[in-house]
């Protein structure tokens, strides 16, 4: 069996389109779907209840965050395989059962990511990468990002990070990492898991046959707020990571802002 585990918030509008893709796509397979709801409105599916009866909902009634939304669902999930979704994604692609053997015969592979879509069908920047560190993000601002080979890669790939829009993980090694760093409210907490994992010699892979869109959702009311959670995030893992360079981080912050 496999998890998909979805947190929920500002995303009401999304969620039917990425749980119908689910009953489309994944086929000849056990799974089960747990939305955790950050949101203070409920989610209410008793009128579909027969069409998604194989949702379970975790009502929190506020803002956790992502990665503690997903610690949560995890704690009840029955796979083998978790599945992390953002609300906002819709899977296009059938070939789950690739993915769930690509797992099965390579035991090193401790988490796997995916190709994602943009809502003008091109390729999305940024679904996995290298190790994030000051020379990395100095060339991303120079327009040179050193991960641009990887998400348009046509071929499996190690690599240092995949994006937690969808990430697909062992459970046994989700819970031996004690899963997501809840310090993260939103951002850098799928390159934290991903670093723990590989650093216990496990794989992380970009596996780009299978592809999901990303619409792009709405979990911030405005810009400013957004940014301030990005760089919030990027300094506790720079914090917690790279603590040497976290001064030089934000002196090159603010050359480019």
């Amino acid at each position: 069996m496999i998890s998909f585990i979805i947190i929920n918030y500002n995303s009401f509008n999304f969620l039917p389109v990425l749980l119908s893709s689910i009953e489309k796509k994944i086929k000849d397979i056990d799974y089960e779907i747990i939305v955790v709801n950050n949101d203070k409105k409920k989610i209410f599916l008793e009128n579909d209840r027969e069409k998604y009866k194989k949702v379970k909902i975790l009502e929190i009634n506020k803002n956790i965050g992502f990665g503690a939304g997903c610690n949560k669902g995890a704690k009840v999930a029955q796979g083998e395989i978790l599945v992390f979704l953002n609300p906002d994604t819709e899977i296009i692609s059938n070939k789950i059962k690739n993915v769930l053997n690509f797992f099965q015969k390579n035991d090193q592979v401790g988490a796997l990511g995916c190709q994602l879509i943009n809502s003008e069908n091109n390729i999305q920047a940024w679904s996995a990468g290298v190790e994030t560190n000051l020379l990395d993000i100095f060339k991303n601002n120079l327009g040179f990002p050193s991960s641009k080979k990887i998400w348009e890669s046509k071929k499996a790939l190690e690599v240092d990070w995949v994006s937690g829009a969808v990430l697909f993980i062992r459970k046994n090694i989700f819970f031996q990492i004690n899963g997501f760093d809840e310090k993260f409210f939103l951002y850098f907490e799928d390159l934290d898991l991903c670093k723990r994992v590989r650093k216990l010699k496990y794989k992380i892979i970009y596996y780009p046959f299978f592809q999901v869109r990303h619409w792009g959702g709405s979990s911030f009311s405005s810009k400013t707020k957004q940014k301030k959670e990005f760089y919030k995030s990027q300094d506790y893992y720079f914090q917690k990571h790279l603590k040497r360079q976290l001064f030089w981080l934000r002196i090159l912050r603010k050359i480019f802002q």
